[in-house]
């Protein structure tokens, strides 16, 4: 039995979300509200103490990095491969994957804090967001949560993240200007691990996929019109009040 625990604005939990749907792989799924703090309950750091969705349960096996469960749920579920056949179409989704890694999983948080969470965390009590911040395990993200809430992200951060972004599209207009898909002719986890981040940008009115970068604008409307895409769930984020869910 597969067992996701995961939200539904999280980039990394959106990865696994569509390539659980691609290859048509049913699961249970514990959600968790990341803006209740549910990431920070007992229950949930004792399955991932670093308090980070997702996290993959198959049969007991624990997996917690959301490339890493992808790349096991291809190996362990053999029908409709996300990856190539050969050695050198492989490569190109590993390369793909250690930008995404890198790059987009760091440098995509800064302006989504800054866009999304932060106006929720200004309306919770200083205590709440303290007492939270204390619980975080990774320092790196209590400081995040922490800037959010009182000060905003800090410019210098803003810019260097958007640089990186936009560079990160640059090299996918590059290759897709020529190819289908990411790492060649086929759709791949290269697609996939990509997909929830070039979602979250064309969300941001500074990002103009049609005008900027319209073989990322083709790649992503070929993206949305995947069965897949609807079924793994792909929700705007927005700031909703402190008793509903996000």
């Amino acid at each position: 039995m597969l067992r996701l625990y995961h939200a539904w604005a999280s980039t990394c939990s959106q990865k696994v979300r569509l390539a659980l749907a691609e290859k048509e792989l049913a699961y249970d799924e514990v959600v968790l509200n990341l803006r209740r703090f549910e990431q920070l309950a007992p229950d949930f750091l004792a399955i991932n103490p670093d308090a980070m969705v997702p996290v993959l349960d198959h049969d007991g096996f624990v997996l917690r990095e959301s490339t890493i469960i992808n790349d096991y749920l291809d190996d362990a579920f053999p029908d409709h491969p996300l990856r190539p056949a050969d050695a050198k179409g492989r490569a190109k989704v590993a390369v793909w994957n250690r930008l995404i890694d890198d790059v987009a999983t760091l440098a995509i948080k800064k302006p989504s804090f800054q866009r999304n969470l932060r106006p929720y965390l200004q309306s919770l009590p200083d205590a709440e967001i303290d007492d939270a911040v204390r619980r975080m395990p990774n320092p790196e993200t209590a400081r995040r949560w922490r800037d959010a809430a009182r000060n905003g992200i800090p410019e210098a951060e803003l810019t260097a993240a958007h640089a990186e972004l936009r560079r990160m599209l640059d090299r996918m207009q590059g290759v897709l200007a020529r190819d289908e898909w990411l790492a060649g002719d086929a759709y791949s986890l290269a697609d996939i691990n990509m997909a929830p981040f070039v979602h979250r940008l064309s969300d941001f009115p500074e990002y103009d996929f049609d005008r900027q970068w319209p073989a990322v604008a083709n790649w992503y409307a070929r993206l949305r019109e995947r069965p897949a895409f609807a079924r793994a769930g792909f929700p705007v984020q927005t700031v909703v009040p402190k008793a509903q869910s996000s």
